[in-house]
């Protein structure tokens, strides 16, 4: 052997861009991504750093990878779902989005929060709440799809127990 490496492995390392593009295109193809969903997946099926973080430039640079443009579609997506302020801001977190990026699509997706729980509330319980009981079992439902304290309460009254 002459201490070359063989035509397989050479075109195989020089192919690892061509593929990691190709895997990411296809990826996104699917449904859009955060930047830090894309890194993770092309991480977990042995892409190099360097190979990534190239083709992640190359994607923001077309505009195929954008964490602003994938939080604010993720956050309504979830809002029209039915989901509160605090579970978008837990499933973007978990995501990868920043702080400030996160911020401002919380802000455009759940400029409503109050509203939005009175209709999935509504939804849920479509005859009026009369006993405590009902009541709490209605605001722990709320809680669980995500909707801040404040807004519970203003929904059902503050007189609520949510414990039991």
């Amino acid at each position: 052997m002459t201490g070359r490496p063989s035509r397989k492995s050479r075109s195989s390392a020089s192919d690892a861009p061509a593929r990691a593009w190709e895997r990411a295109v296809r990826l996104l193809t699917v449904r859009d991504r955060s930047e830090q969903e894309l890194r993770d997946r092309l991480t977990a099926e042995g892409t190099s750093a360097t190979v990534i973080n190239a083709t992640v430039r190359r994607l923001r640079q077309l505009g195929y990878l954008d964490d602003r443009r994938f939080a604010r579609g993720a956050a309504e997506s979830a809002v029209r779902r039915g989901h509160g302020s605090e579970r978008v801001r837990a499933e973007l977190a978990a995501k990868g989005i920043g702080e400030a990026v996160l911020e401002e699509a919380l802000q455009a997706a759940c400029a409503d929060e109050t509203d939005l729980a009175r209709l999935v509330l509504a939804r849920r319980y479509p005859r009026e709440l009369r006993h405590p009981a009902e009541r709490a079992k209605a605001a722990r439902f709320l809680q669980r799809q995500g909707f801040p304290e404040a807004v519970v309460s203003e929904v059902l009254g503050h007189d609520l127990d949510t414990s039991s």
